[in-house]
């Protein structure tokens, strides 16, 4: 046997010790039918080559040809896969829009992160948190798959939701240290908004882990209740304390003005989980303030002091809404902080949620969503209508 021979049949065999354990663990956590689809398709490429040799060796036809009819399937459930990803383009009628505050389009419709569906890799990310993970637990997985399930669903009902594409190939990007910070951000702007006028703005900062969709389908809930604009800047796994933080969220907003009228008063930051961080920063740093914050299980910025934060807070207001079980942001540690703010006399609201954890958003969406609106309707000096 020649020795080019000999290495393709062991690349074969590589290939499908690789291939095949990578599509059983596909199988066993996609629950969209691209995502079953394209694990199947990688099963089929990779026991394909190995089948095909094997039947050479044993001058089996029938082997052969199954082979290359595996690997024809495999093929052509790829390619299906492949062409019904969105490219993120919606019309500028829409509500949410995918954009990039250069003005420019750097969305990348084949790349890592944007080939499955948001919903399935968010159950990958479980599976693996649930395994590298000791806070993580199987009964916390079983409980959220189940609520993201029930959110994607209703988010698949909304075409443009899907058509707007996702913001995880960025996560990508940042763990194999590429450039992620290419300006990219969700717009939201309800369908009552006059375009042409000024409206307020709640801004939100995603935390660990991407800028799901999940979280604009929730926020923009509270944006269409009070007719105000969404925008939701991508930076990456979430990391707000790596440079250019603030710069994405201020060239976010001045880009969604040029599309939807924006009050430079009523401009409200919200920060979730490691979010928080990136409000403690963009609050720390010369330049345009927000109307308010909202700290959703957050976490503080630990080298910004309380007492030096409410001084550059003074005089707005914040709002802390954390789990009184949350074990990865303690609750002692969230109102710790928000009681030494308070003690230098800032105006700080706190709700603290009995036993939940720090998946707060998602366990109990209907009375956070509740309290951001309500928070917002309620500023004292230059509120919003309160609907009827």
């Amino acid at each position: 046997m020649s020795s080019p021979l000999v290495l393709l049949k062991a690349f074969a065999l590589l290939l499908a010790l690789f291939l095949g354990p990578l599509s059983m663990f596909g199988l066993c956590c996609m629950v969209t039918w691209q995502g079953l689809l394209l694990s199947a398709a990688i099963g089929a490429l990779g026991i394909g080559p190995l089948l095909y040799w094997i039947g050479d060796e044993r001058g089996s036809v029938l082997q052969m040809r199954l082979a290359q009819i595996l690997l024809a399937v495999a093929g052509a459930g790829i390619a299906l896969v492949l062409w019904q990803i969105p490219d993120a383009h919606t019309p500028e009628t829409a509500r949410i829009h995918s954009r990039y505050s250069d003005g420019g389009w750097h969305y990348e419709r084949f790349a890592t992160g944007s080939v499955l569906p948001e919903i399935d890799q968010i159950h990958l990310g479980y599976a693996v948190a649930s395994a590298l993970d000791p806070l993580f637990t199987q009964k916390q997985r079983r409980e959220l798959s189940a609520m993201t399930d029930a959110i994607y669903t209703e988010a698949r009902t909304d075409p443009d939701f899907t058509a707007a594409g996702s913001a995880l190939p960025m996560i990508y990007r940042e763990l194999c240290f590429g450039e992620f910070r290419d300006g990219h951000y969700f717009h939201y702007i309800p369908a009552s908004v006059d375009r042409s006028k000024p409206a307020p703005t709640l801004v939100f900062l995603h935390g660990s882990g991407g800028n799901f969709k999940a979280y604009v389908w929730l926020l923009s809930k509270v944006a269409d209740e009070l007719g105000i604009t969404l925008i939701a800047p991508t930076f990456g796994l979430g990391n707000w304390e790596k440079k250019g933080g603030y710069e994405v969220i201020t060239r976010a907003i001045a880009d969604a003005g040029k599309h939807a009228a924006i009050d430079p008063d009523q401009i409200h930051l919200m920060g979730l989980s490691n979010g928080g961080i990136g409000l403690c920063l963009a609050e720390s740093t010369d330049g345009p303030k927000f109307r308010s914050l909202i700290f959703l299980s957050a976490v503080w910025h630990s080298h910004i002091r309380p007492g030096e934060f409410a001084a550059r807070l003074q005089p707005r207001r914040v709002l802390i809404l954390s789990g009184g079980s949350d074990d990865r942001v303690p609750w002692e540690y969230v109102s710790g902080y928000a009681e030494k703010m308070k003690a230098c006399g800032l105006d700080v609201t706190s709700r603290r949620f009995e036993g939940e954890d720090h998946f707060l958003f998602f366990r109990q969406r209907g009375e956070v969503l509740k309290s951001v609106a309500g928070w917002i309707v309620s500023d004292p000096v230059k509120g919003i209508p309160t609907p009827h």
